[in-house]
């Protein structure tokens, strides 16, 4: 179990478990890089992409951008990546 505390509110902290692993390596993986907009995000998320694909074998990466970053990610948004991808990655950028 990990411990998960949010600063934005009172000290309720909750346990939680994490999500079962479903992949051991990266190998052929195709993983998601989503842009949240905010200036610089997109630059991250290549590097981290051409990284991933260079050091770990990562397959197809799947881009795709928030409507603004000042709101989460939409739930359809969000179950369409879900079904595409093994994994998602997101940066905040600045």
């Amino acid at each position: 179990m990990s411990l998960l505390v949010d600063p934005t509110s009172s000290s309720d902290a909750r346990s939680f478990a994490l999500a079962p692993r479903r992949h051991r390596d990266l190998a052929g993986a195709r993983v998601g890089l989503l842009n949240s907009t905010k200036y610089n995000s997109d630059n991250l998320l290549d590097g981290i992409g051409d990284l991933l694909q260079e050091r770990y074998g990562v397959g197809e990466l799947v881009r795709d951008r928030k409507p603004t970053f000042a709101r989460p990610i939409l739930d359809d948004q969000a179950r369409e990546l879900a079904a595409r991808c093994d994994l998602v990655i997101t940066a905040i950028g600045d």
